[in-house]
Parts: structure tokens; sequence; C-alpha cells
């Protein structure tokens, strides 16, 4: 029981390390002026993540209401953003944020709703629709058949779906077909085994006429377009800063590009030198390795393990989803801020209750006792 603890020791020591290289890049970075409030703005950044992950009740039922906001939500997003398309058609003027290009390919817009880009909401709707598909195996697990869950299940899907192909991302097809997979996979085709089905078919089919290409070798050429010059800047500039790199803020400021590298690992290392990408490599490897023995360990509890099952399905599509986009726009990558407060699910949740417990109850106790008095 005492290994159980709902921080994991080695936490500790990451974020310290990750706080002083994110120091010590600022400090020799050769554009100060541009680094230093991206920099402070990241440390505040980490330091609420870490907030988050000692102060909220991060156990599996906060997981399951967030995935029941991030469905809901990304439904909503989905006919606002679906509506302003069709509004687009018809030449009116209504929602026109949410349309970038209104005819950009196979006659169909591009829309991008309340992001700045297409890859920015087709990355949110693998987050929803991903939530939607483990709520709803949840939900199967608890309450059975539901002819009218599964009915608004299928009416969500089919909008977000709709919603992420008119995006034309292919990571984030990539990274829903990935995160599907995986799912089906470890489910052992006993949950949502349906809806996943045509969720992959769906998705592997778009992706087809997204790339607009029918060989494997012409389908990976596109998937690389315009990606290959930024990565060889990228690798051109952590040669000149390989140990700490250029600082947070670093790739824009030097080299004046105002695209991404599209690619997070690349980022990581050109902005914080390989020592940086080292220690963003571990935390992930040992978030998936705790992540995979709590799977192992919630075998023989069906609810458990299919959330945490699609948790670690969820992570696996990411993580190759950003071999293709940077999620860098605002300092260190969102991956990482979210896995610091996802580590109380590694442990036992009741640890939190138990820490939390005796401050509260002292508490109450003592105004009970002025109160008296």
């Amino acid at each position: 029981m005492h290994a159980k603890k709902h921080f994991p020791e080695y936490c500790y020591g990451l974020i310290a390390l990750l706080v002083l290289i994110i120091g010590v890049a600022s400090l020799q970075s050769a554009a100060r002026g541009i680094v230093f409030p991206l920099t402070l703005r990241t440390l505040f950044f980490l330091l609420i993540a870490c907030s988050l992950s000692i102060l909220l009740p991060c156990n599996f039922e906060t997981l399951t209401r967030l995935f029941l906001y991030l469905g809901l939500t990304g439904t909503v997003i989905s006919v606002l953003t679906l509506v302003g398309a069709a509004c687009s058609r018809l030449g009116l003027e209504w929602l026109a944020f949410a349309v970038d290009r209104p005819n950009y390919m196979y006659g169909l817009p591009q829309v991008v709703s309340f992001f700045k880009n297409p890859n920015g909401l087709g990355f949110f709707l693998v987050f929803s629709i991903a939530g939607a598909i483990i709520l709803f195996a949840l939900l199967k697990k608890e309450r059975g058949e539901s002819r009218l869950l599964t009915l608004l299940f299928y009416l969500a899907l089919a909008v977000q779906l709709f919603t992420l192909i008119l995006t034309f991302s292919r990571a984030a097809f990539i990274a829903l077909a990935l995160f599907v997979l995986c799912f089906v996979w470890f489910s052992r085709r006993r949950c949502c085994y349906t809806p996943s089905l045509v969720l992959l078919s769906t998705a592997l089919f778009m992706s087809k006429q997204a790339f607009e290409k029918g060989g494997p070798g012409e389908i990976v050429s596109a998937l690389f377009t315009g990606r290959i010059q930024l990565w060889g800047e990228g690798v051109n500039l952590l040669l000149r800063h390989p140990l700490f790199g250029t600082g947070l803020g670093g790739w824009f400021a030097l080299t004046s590009n105002e695209l991404s590298l599209h690619n997070t690992y690349l980022h990581v290392a050109v902005e914080l030198g390989l020592v940086g990408l080292i220690v963003y490599l571990a935390f992930i490897v040992l978030f998936m390795q705790g992540l995979h023995r709590a799977m192992n360990r919630s075998l023989t509890e069906p609810s458990r393990y299919a959330l945490l099952s699609g948790l670690y399905s969820l992570s696996v599509g990411l993580l190759v989803h950003q071999f293709f986009e940077s999620y860098l726009y605002q300092g260190l990558p969102l991956f990482l801020l979210v896995i610091i407060p996802l580590q109380a699910l590694l442990r036992e949740p009741a640890r939190l209750y138990r820490l939390r417990e005796p401050v509260w109850k002292g508490q109450e106790a003592a105004w009970f006792y002025r109160r008296a008095s």
C-alpha cells in the first residue's frame, strides 16, 4: 500500500529537471526578448498542471465527466460548423468564421470553426470523438443496451465525423484510426465494437480521399508534403544549439517562420535541446508504462479496464499524431501538461482523499469547538 501514492516520485525529479532545462535554455537563447515572456508563461502553466494533480480529485469519475463534456462540446461545435458551412454554400454570412476555404476539395469547404486552423479543429475532434466512444462503452457496461442512448451516440458521432472530414486533416485521420484500432484490440471485441468498426472504416475511407492519391507511395508523399523542408530547417537549427536548444519560442524568433515545425518531438529538441527531448520522452515512457500496468491490474473490473484502455489507445494515437503536428504554440507540448494531472489515475484514487480528509476534519472539529465555546 505504501508504494501506491497519488503522485509518482519520479515526477518530482523530472519536473524539477525540466524547469532547470527551461531556465538554462532561456538564459542562453539569442532571442531573450521573445523567449523570456514565453518561458514565464510556460512555467506558470506547468505550475497549474502540478497544482491540478494535487488539489483536484483526479479519479475515474472525474475522467468520465471530462469525456462527457468533451463529447458534448465537440457535438455543439460540429453542429455550428456544419451550419456555417451550409450558410457559406447559400451565400449567407452567418457563422462565416467557421469556414476557411469555401471550395477547398471535391467541391467541399474546409472548416476551422473557433480554431485558427483546420489542424487544430481536427486535433480537438479526435479528443471529442474518442471521449464519446469511451463513454458509450462505459454506459453499455453499466446500463446495458439503450436505444435512445445508442441513437444519440450515432447522431453525435456522425456530426463530428463529417466535421472532421471537412477539416481534411490527414494527421487527425491517422490518430483517430490508431485510437480505434487499439481500443478494439484491447477491448477484445466486447465493448463498443460495432460503432468502432464503423468509425474505423469511415476514417480510413475519408483519409484516402483527403490524401487525393491512390498508391501507398503517393499517400506517404502527400502526408509529408511541406513538412520535409520545415524539418530540414529544424535539424539545422538543432545542430547549432544541440544541448539546450534555442529556448521556448526560439524557432519562430530565430527563423522568422510563421509555420510551426509540424513535429512535436523535433520542436522540443530545437527549443529545449537534446536534454529537453530526453526528459520529455522519459515522461511519455514512464506514463505509458504506468498506464499499461494499471490496465493489467483492472482486468477483473470491466468499466475500469474500458476507461484505462480507452485512455491508453487515445495516447497511442496522439503520440503518432505528434510526428506530424506541433503542440508547442503556447510553450510546452500539450501532451506533457495533460500527463502530469493524469498521473493520479495510475495510483489508488482513495490516496488523495486520505491526504485531504484530516485537513477538512480538523477544520470542522475546530469550527464546532469554537461554536460550542
